[in-house]
């Protein structure tokens, strides 16, 4: 069952970590797209296969967000409008992705977590 309340927490989550990590780290854009998921799975409390599944929906939402955010801040020297349009959504897709991997690993992580303790 998708806990919607912790998927928008988690989504949010996605959003605000992935740009400070982002801008901390090289790579930190994963590490905040994980721990969203660990958070959620921990919070959704019904076994690891409910928080892959929670972890799937926020990684791609949050991933979609992300991925026009962090697209329109680094490329400056953007193409005609159409070309735009096309490039984001391509590289948002990319992101939901990416992201819904890793939310769904970190869902995984979190509710095995909430398991041991």
């Amino acid at each position: 069952m998708i806990n919607w309340k912790y998927c928008i927490m988690g989504v949010a989550l996605v959003v605000v970590l992935g740009m400070i990590f982002k801008m901390m780290f090289e790579y930190g854009v994963f590490i905040g797209i994980f721990i969203p998921g660990v958070i959620v799975g921990y919070l959704v409390n019904n076994g690891y296969k409910n928080g892959a599944k929670n972890g799937i929906i926020t990684g791609l939402m949050g991933g979609f967000i992300l991925g026009i955010l962090i697209f329109i801040t680094i490329d400056f020297n953007l193409p005609p409008f159409p070309a735009v349009v096309y490039y984001i959504l391509v590289y948002a897709l990319l992101e939901a992705a990416t992201s819904a991997i890793l939310a769904a690993l970190g869902g995984i992580f979190g509710s095995l977590i909430m398991e041991k303790i």
